[in-house]
């Protein structure tokens, strides 16, 4: 027997094959086991969704051999989408969904209102897949449901069940770019809402494909497009995007094309004509015939009308651009698009974003769900032109940016690019053009589609976080917001870079501000909760109310692997708290628990950020500013000379700078090379650098080397000035031993992995601050990433110049300033490369000898008197010293105990009683600090 589709053929054997693979499990050596269907449920279909989007069809002419292969460019990979455990989508739910149900039941007075209440909830995921979160919040709705209409806490599982039918016809909405994933959720739905006796629910009205991301809104649409909008891309011309551009701000002051055409009846028609295929039914005659009213809504007259013209609107961003192409809907034509008469003067534009609208599948929300966002005109209305929302939005939006990668691109069509790198691999994409000109197309088609959809976020419909290097989760995040209704909730799981990186500062900050936020908890991926992805990897679940429902303070918690710590672990703060912590950004430090929070905010409250922004005037109390190092390491590469290349070229090594005649080449210092007091951390030696031993540091001769090093006038060109240099070392990690590794060095080349602090006041006393264990309390919980930005330092709690007038309280007759700085000249002028620096303080003796013992309670001392420089008490230095494990762990291998603490509390115990007793602190040292062994002086001819 031959079975004939379309032309294919597929032989009896062949479909038996098919068959058997679809019915059993197939394993060599075992019994074949037969497969469950019947029990298959929304995570196995969540399962076998995640798993076919990691396989790439492959297709072998030679040999007629089809297979499906795991390749970087596979569909998930490329779209950064992820299948949620149950556990963490349950967690969801109880922060976001189960309070809007609390609110639900609680506003109706009898069991009539409670059920009308909960079955007008409406839930949305819009990047649904297979349906996951849409099932689990169905689930939890039916139950809620079946307690009121049973007045029963237990209610029985077909109670349930029957709510679960009425919920998932009633609540629930879902939205993805994948067809595959939309019908599986409708799949997953009805699979959970099978009721006996009644038909399965209609959802094509509610379970919707499109580009969540890519459209438009009521109050953008009445602001025009924007110029933006016309900023040429790949493919386009330079100067036709210019002249189109002039031509959008002209017609934008203007009053367009006469139309008659009245929006707001049209939007009343749509809403209306939608209704009637929303109503409840369990007639199966007329859920059999929504089908056909479906596809008739869909093509009438007042939906196409109101979607032509946002479409218009949208297809603005990707128009071509160049000479050839149909007149671009630039404002005059968008606005004319909602009257049919004058729309049809222009019929190859009306084309052109008919077939834009299908490529791009540009997603309109108050168009697909016009029940759900209401009024577009009037009183009440949000900042998008809509007076509605749902009542709670859920999901784990696809994490990627959105640039186009090119080994994932051609690791499925081209593997031979995909393994190339650098100029090699622009070389043969260049080549595609003749090579394989049907590749180019498809390379360059969604390139320009990237490009398009970067440009569409970063212009206006993404205020808050189309910025930078746009990540699809943070623009998912301020969507998520934006579609909830004002009295609604939100919950999304997202990189807890949400609420840490620059680029989405004015997201969280605005929320902070708006008392939106209800709960952030943040989790590592230690535990694979995410197979597929790193394990040091940060995530959170970010809970929000709507913007007329203020949340007085917000529930967190940190550093979580499970979702179960969640109940045990997490502690409020509240907005001004927040606001306190970061005043410049209003992001949230990642404090482990409410002691850290209180240590944290108690100094806050003692002690000003380095940089206050809002305070043009008194926020910068050390005058401090910062820059980026001296060099870019890789673009200024050129500048950068090799040990062999200056040694072959006839200079000369003098300690680690080059000479030749009266020219020298300075070291290029970077981030690796120094530490806390210590301008000779590492050196190179070989192809890598290594830690410098104390032997080598004992010679006040003996200098750190680079791997590079730059001429002193390239230096000095860059900005460079006689040092040394102040800094911190800009790549870091909560987790490391100390996150602020600040320190200062000699005259050199920086960098830019080594920003660069000056200040109007004493630098090495601010090094001193940023060096100490009380500052890096507080700093560690600010850093997200692996990176201190000059935002995070800036919002950092330093103490001012004013916190070092006046004498030490532990030792009345010395003044603060030089009881810190004989401590620092001792550790920081160790050789003869910081002379400059040391004369600069008066000191004009030789190095201190290197002493790594002597060190330790000189750091101990320094540590001890800024705890009580910050005001910290002594059962918080107990605990803030505990919260060190490495330091803790590296003391007792070496030392059998945790010295370093025990130093810092005895000195900070000593003072405590000097203050109490109005008696002098004198130092264990002796000599006594600054007046340690030194080398000896450089005689003359030396």
């Amino acid at each position: 027997h031959r079975d004939l589709v379309l032309g294919a053929e597929i032989t009896n054997k062949n479909l038996l094959r098919a068959i058997r693979h679809l019915a059993w499990i197939l394993v060599p050596g075992q019994r074949a086991q037969p497969i469950d269907y019947r029990h298959l449920g929304a995570e196995e279909l969540g399962g076998v969704y995640e798993s076919l989007l990691e396989l790439v069809p492959r297709v072998d002419l030679d040999t007629r051999q089809f297979s499906l292969a795991h390749l970087s460019g596979n569909e998930r990979k490329t779209t950064g989408s992820y299948y949620t455990p149950p556990a963490l989508v349950s967690a969801l739910l109880d922060a976001s969904l189960d309070p809007a149900l609390d609110e639900a039941v609680a506003a109706g007075h009898s069991p009539a209102e409670r059920e009308a209440n909960l079955l007008a909830v409406t839930v949305c995921d819009p990047a649904s897949g297979s349906g996951g979160f849409l099932v689990a919040a169905a689930r939890r709705i039916a139950r809620r449901l079946a307690q009121v209409r049973s007045d029963e806490d237990e209610p029985t599982p077909e109670a349930v069940q029957r709510a679960l039918h009425d919920v998932v016809a009633r609540c629930i909405y879902g939205v993805d770019m994948n067809d595959l994933a939309a019908e599986l959720a409708k799949v997953s739905l009805w699979l959970e809402a099978l009721e006996p006796g009644k038909p399965l629910g209609f959802l094509d009205a509610r379970i919707r494909v499109g580009n969540s991301l890519f459209g438009t809104t009521p109050a953008l649409i009445a602001g025009g497009v924007p110029d933006a909008a016309f900023k040429e891309i790949e493919g386009d011309s330079k100067m036709f995007a210019a002249e189109v551009r002039k031509r959008n701000k002209n017609e934008a002051t203007g009053q367009g094309l006469l139309s008659w055409a009245d929006p707001d009846a049209l939007a009343a028609a749509n809403r209306r004509e939608r209704a009637l295929l929303l109503a409840p039914s369990d007639d199966v005659d007329d859920i059999r015939a929504r089908g056909e009213a479906w596809d008739a809504y869909l093509t009438s007259d007042a939906r196409q009308t109101l979607k032509r013209q946002a479409d218009a609107w949208a297809a603005a961003f990707v128009w071509p651009l160049h000479d050839g192409t149909p007149l671009p809907p630039t404002t005059a034509v968008v606005r004319a698009m909602l009257d049919d008469d004058v729309a049809m003067q222009y019929p190859d534009t009306v084309d052109g974003v008919d077939r834009l609208a299908s490529e791009y599948r540009f997603f309109h929300w108050h168009l697909e769900f016009p029940e759900v966002f209401g009024a577009t005109t009037g009183d009440g209305l949000g900042p998008e032109g809509w007076a509605g929302g749902f009542t709670c939005m859920l999901g784990n939006p696809p994490w990627e940016q959105i640039e186009l990668k090119e080994t994932e691109f051609f690791a499925a069509r081209d593997p031979e690019i995909a393994k190339a790198t650098g100029a090699k691999r622009k070389s043969l994409i260049a080549k595609l053009a003749t090579a394989d000109p049907i590749l180019d197309k498809e390379y360059r088609t969604e390139k320009r589609a990237l490009d398009a959809l970067r440009k569409f976020v970063s212009t206006g419909r993404y205020p808050l976080t189309g910025r930078g290097r746009v990540n699809t989760y943070s623009v998912f995040a301020e969507l998520f917001r934006g579609l909830t209704a004002p009295q609604g909730r939100s919950g999304v799981i997202v990189p807890t870079g949400i609420a840490t990186d620059a680029t989405t500062q004015y997201f969280f900050k605005d929320l902070v501000e708006t008392e939106s936020l209800v709960a952030f908890y943040d989790f590592e991926n230690r535990r694979k909760l995410f197979s597929d992805v790193d394990s040091r990897f940060k995530f959170c679940i970010l809970s929000t109310s709507g913007r007329t429902l203020p949340a007085p303070s917000a529930w967190f918690a940190f550093f979580l692997d499970d979702p179960r710590q969640i109940e045990v672990s997490r502690f409020r703060l509240t907005p001004d708290e927040i606001m306190l912590l970061n005043p410049n950004t209003g992001t949230v430090p990642i404090v482990r628990t409410r002691r850290d929070a209180e240590i944290t905010l108690g100094i806050y409250r003692r002690v000003p950020v380095l940089i206050n922004e809002n305070d043009p005037i008194n926020g910068n109390p050390w005058g401090v500013s910062f820059m980026q190092g001296l060099f870019n390491m890789t673009s200024d590469s050129h500048l950068f000379h090799t040990r062999d290349q200056l040694e072959a070229d006839g200079w000369t090594l003098a300690g680690n700078v080059f000479e030749r005649g009266t020219d020298r080449m300075l070291p290029l210092y970077e981030a690796k090379m120094v530490h806390h007091f210590n301008h000779r951390w590492a050196t190179q030696d070989g192809k890598d650098f290594r830690d410098v031993t104390d032997v080598e540091r004992a010679s006040a001769d003996f200098e750190a080397l680079p791997r590079y090093w730059v001429d002193a006038g390239e230096v000095k060109s860059a900005g460079g000035t006689e040092g040394p240099w102040f800094g911190f070392r800009d790549i870091t990690n909560a987790t490391n031993e100390r996150t602020m590794v600040s320190s200062m060095w000699p005259t050199s080349g920086v960098g830019n992995n080594l920003p660069i602090a000056t200040s109007a006041f004493q630098g090495w006393i601010l090094i001193a601050v940023l060096s100490s264990f009380a500052f890096d309390f507080v700093a560690r919980p600010k850093v997200g990433g692996s990176h201190i930005n000059f935002f995070i330092a800036n919002q950092l709690p330093v103490l001012p110049p004013t916190a070092f007038e006046g004498s030490v309280a532990w030792s009345s007759p010395t003044s603060r300033v030089s009881w810190i700085s004989s401590r620092v000249a001792e550790l920081a002028y160790t050789s003869w490369s910081m002379s400059d620096w040391a004369t600069k303080i008066g000191d004009r003796g030789a190095p201190f000898i290197w002493n790594p013992e002597r060190r330790r309670h000189l750091r101990a001392e320094l540590d001890a008197a800024f705890f009580h420089l910050y005001g910290v008490h002594r059962a918080d230095v107990d605990y803030m010293l505990d919260t060190f494990p490495i330091v803790r762990r590296r003391d007792e291998a070496e030392f059998g105990e945790y010295r370093t603490k025990r130093l810092i509390v005895e000195n900070y115990d000593r003072m405590q009683e000097c203050i109490d007793t109005g008696t002098e602190f004198v130092s264990t040292l002796d000599p006594a600090p600054g007046f340690g062994p030194r080398h000896p002086e450089r005689t003359t001819d030396a």
